[in-house]
C-alpha cells in the first residue's frame, strides 16, 4: 500500500463536506456533469464489449438556476385569500444573465400572439437560450401571461399602462420556471424557514469577493505553483495546511466544480511523489 499521510484524512474530510453544500455553478473539464462508465476489464472497446455511452447530468441547468435568493423575493396576498411568494422579475434577469450570458446574446424571449378578452391583456411567449456546452440554441416552451387593463384606486379605475409589460413577464417567468429558475419557490421549499436560512448563507456566500470567479482562479493558479514546489508528502502536508483546506470548503459551497479540480490537485500531486518514491526506491535496491 502506499504512504498516507494527514493531508488523506483532509481531502477525505472536505469530499464528505461537499455532500452537503448547495449545488453549483457550472462543472469544468469534461462534458457538463458527464461521468464515464467504468471500463471493462480488457479497458478496450471491442464489439462484444462496447465502450458505454458518457451520461449526461440533465438536471445541470435546474440545480444551476433552482435556488432562489430570500432577498429577491417578497409575500403576496390576493383577494380570497390567496397567499404566495413574488420573485423580482430583475433578479431573474440577472440569473439567466449570469448563466448564459447578456440578454440578446446569451438567451433572450419572443413574444408569438396576444390577445384582449374580460378587459384582460394575454400575451403569449417563449424565451431561447444558448446551451452552454453545445452552443446551440434552445426553446422553451411557450406560456401565456394575464394582468387586468386597469387599475383600481379609491374606489376609481383607470386604464393601467403597465399591463402590456406585466403580461410579458408573466409568460417569461413562466418559461424560465421550466428551465428551472425560482423552482423551489414553486415546490413549496420557501415554506421552510430552515431553508430559507441555507438560502441566505448560500448568496451570503456568493456575494464573498473571495469567491467570485476570478478570486478562485487566482486560488487555483497559487496552489498549481505552490503543489509544483512540492518535493514530498510533508510538503504537500503543509501546502494543504496552510488554509488551502478551509478556503475550499468554501469555495464549494459555490463551485463545487472548482472544488473538486483544486482537491483534484493534491490527488495528482501524491501519486506522483509516490510513484517517484517508489522507482528510487528500485534504484537504490
Amino acid at each position: 500500500m502506499g504512504r498516507m499521510s494527514k493531508t488523506d484524512n483532509v481531502v477525505a474530510d472536505t469530499e464528505t463536506a461537499e455532500s452537503t453544500v448547495a449545488p453549483a455553478a457550472a462543472k469544468a473539464g469534461t462534458s457538463r456533469g458527464s461521468t464515464p462508465h467504468a471500463a471493462k476489464p480488457d479497458g478496450e472497446a471491442t464489439p462484444s464489449n462496447p465502450a458505454e455511452p458518457q451520461r449526461i447530468d440533465t438536471m445541470f441547468l435546474w440545480n444551476r438556476l433552482k435556488r432562489t435568493d430570500p432577498k429577491a423575493t417578497k409575500p403576496f396576498t390576493r383577494s380570497g385569500g390567496f397567499r404566495g411568494t413574488q420573485i423580482d422579475p430583475t433578479w431573474r434577469f440577472q440569473m439567466m444573465t449570469e448563466v448564459f450570458g447578456p440578454i440578446g446574446k446569451g438567451w433572450g424571449y419572443e413574444q408569438i400572439d396576444w390577445t384582449i378578452a374580460e378587459r384582460m391583456i394575454f400575451i403569449c411567449a417563449r424565451v431561447w437560450y444558448i446551451d452552454p456546452e453545445t452552443r446551440e440554441k434552445c426553446f422553451t416552451g411557450p406560456q401565456w401571461g394575464g394582468t387586468e387593463m386597469v387599475r383600481r384606486r379609491n374606489g376609481m379605475e383607470s386604464p393601467d399602462d403597465e399591463c402590456f409589460k406585466m403580461s410579458m413577464t408573466d409568460a417569461v417567468g413562466k418559461c424560465l420556471l421550466q428551465l428551472g429558475l425560482a423552482a423551489d419557490v414553486y415546490m413549496g421549499q420557501f415554506d421552510d424557514s430552515k431553508y430559507r436560512e441555507e438560502s441566505e448563507a448560500f448568496y451570503a456566500a456568493k456575494s464573498n469577493p473571495d469567491l467570485q470567479p476570478a478570486a478562485v482562479e487566482a486560488f487555483e493558479a497559487e496552489v498549481k505553483r505552490r503543489l509544483n514546489s512540492c518535493l514530498d508528502l510533508d510538503d504537500l502536508e503543509e501546502v494543504w495546511r496552510s488554509g488551502v483546506g478551509t478556503r475550499l470548503r468554501e469555495i464549494g459551497s459555490i463551485d463545487r466544480a472548482a472544488q473538486h479540480r483544486i482537491t483534484g490537485l493534491f490527488a495528482q500531486k501524491k501519486a506522483e511523489i509516490l510513484k517517484r518514491e517508489e522507482e528510487d526506491g528500485r534504484e537504490a535496491a
